[in-house]
């Protein structure tokens, strides 16, 4: 069976909030994904409800874990949960990885979400923080999480960053199923072509990431919400959106 997956770093309660999550909410009912990985959750500030409610009602999706500012949206049901801090370091913020095993079919599959070290120069402190989510997936794995497994989240660092190249060459044989995909696209995600992004930033990356292992094929990714295909800019960030083959 197919299951699509969107992760995006939703910007808090930056810029202008309602007529972002608008343009969320249109591009949403478009998409329907079955399984969504926000960052950067914060709360609506006309509603005060969690940004992540207000998703997945958008999506008409079910079940909800949240922790700190990552949260993991669900049209399967979610049967169990977990998360790890992350080592923090001088001039970030409290970091952490948040886990959900969900039920799909009968089948056990274990999603991981995570938001990595901001400052650039933070190259080494992003690949710690990768050793402790790999650490933190495979021991929920242990724990009967499931061996499918979808890791998904801002990373702030490029494909050939040490902290992605960790992922990759781990022992838990992730693929980037972006690049799986689109093996010669740069897939920017963060991009001076979104009218969000800081107007000092002048390099387009690709940062946002889902990783797929145990069994799931990569069927179909590409960058959503970047302003194409009926789907607004809606962050600073640009989506990702993929299809995997579940067997």
């Amino acid at each position: 069976m197919n299951i699509t997956v969107l992760t995006l770093n939703i910007w808090n309660i930056e810029g202008p909030v309602t007529a972002r999550f608008s343009a969320l909410a249109k591009g949403l009912r478009l998409l329907r994904p079955d399984i969504v990985c926000l960052q950067e959750v914060s709360s609506d500030p006309q509603s005060a409800r969690s940004q992540a409610a207000l998703v997945a009602e958008y999506c008409d999706l079910a079940h909800c874990v949240k922790k700190d500012e990552l949260s993991i949206v669900s049209r399967y049901r979610i049967v169990g949960s977990d998360s790890a801090t992350l080592p923090e370091f001088p001039g970030d913020w409290p970091r952490s990885v948040l886990l959900a095993e969900i039920l799909v079919e009968g089948r056990s599959l274990l999603v991981a979400n995570t938001h990595l070290a901001y400052r650039p120069e933070m190259i080494l402190e992003r690949k710690a923080h990768v050793e402790i989510v790999l650490a933190a997936i495979k021991r929920y794995g242990r724990m009967g999480g499931g061996s499918a497994t979808i890791l998904c989240g801002d990373f702030n660092d490029v494909p050939s960053s040490p902290a992605v190249r960790l992922v990759l060459s781990s022992d838990q044989d992730f693929q980037d199923i972006y690049a799986r995909c689109h093996p010669h696209a740069p897939g920017f995600t963060y991009s001076c072509n979104n009218p969000y992004v800081d107007p000092s930033s002048n390099e387009d990356q690709r940062i946002d990431y889902i990783f797929a292992s145990g069994g799931l094929i990569a069927k179909e990714c590409n960058v959503v919400f970047d302003g194409r295909n009926d789907l607004d800019f809606v962050s600073d960030h640009f989506g990702v959106f993929g299809t995997l083959f579940l067997d």
